[in-house]
């Protein structure tokens, strides 16, 4: 259980905190950004201040784990996130979500440990970019949302359908796995239960019939 010592206080802030790993392996891109009033370093990692244009999704909370979704918007953006989005692979980038309680300085609270949550780790399984025009202000608004599914639920996607045989789960797992090594060999093994197996025998029926003749004695 974690012990979250800021919600004792009597004035709590706090702020979500949002790290985005773009691009493909080898070629990555992290964008940190959060949606308090100013911008805050964590371990050493300063996150861009959004303000209200950040919005996060509520967090499915239940006692056990869930495959929960989640959406994270960027409203009135500048054009470079939008470029982002279109221009780099951001599908099957990987988000973490933490939620941080702020002192009075708006950074995050250190005593008597650090103040600061992970809430949720996913990929992005889909964008959408919306735009609106401000008649008034004669401009362009674009809000930017990315759809996130939870690790637990890639994990049983990438279960469902595998087969339970040596060559799957080693194409998946790597050759070090050998769980299902003995797969083959018990599926061509028939037993007879309550009897040593036998190779590449069916089970067999030892109950033997005793044919007795019809007549009585010895002779014909």
């Amino acid at each position: 259980m974690t012990t979250i010592n800021a919600v004792t206080s009597p004035s709590i802030r706090h702020a979500e905190f949002v790290r985005m790993v773009v691009g493909q392996a080898g070629s990555t891109t992290t964008y940190t950004f959060c949606n308090a009033a100013a911008p805050v370093t964590v371990s050493g990692i300063t996150f861009t201040n959004l303000g209200a244009l950040l919005g996060v999704g509520d967090v499915q909370r239940d006692i056990k784990a869930t495959s929960d979704d989640m959406t994270i918007s960027l409203t009135g953006i500048d054009p470079v996130w939008v470029g982002v989005i279109l221009g780099t692979y951001i599908k099957g980038s990987t988000v973490e979500v933490w939620r941080g309680f702020l002192d009075s300085n708006n950074q995050i609270i250190t005593t008597p440990t650090l103040q600061f949550f992970k809430r949720y780790q996913g990929i992005i399984n889909n964008v959408s970019i919306t735009e609106n025009f401000d008649d008034q202000a004669r401009t362009r608004i674009a809000t930017c949302s990315v759809s996130c599914s939870s690790m637990r639920r890639i994990l049983e996607n990438r279960m469902s359908g595998v087969k339970t045989n040596q060559q799957s789960w080693q194409f998946i797992y790597g050759t070090s796995e050998t769980s299902m090594n003995r797969v083959a060999t018990i599926a061509n093994t028939y037993f007879d239960f309550g009897k040593p197996p036998q190779t590449d025998t069916q089970a067999t029926d030892t109950t033997t019939t005793t044919v007795e003749s019809a007549g009585g004695g010895d002779g014909p």
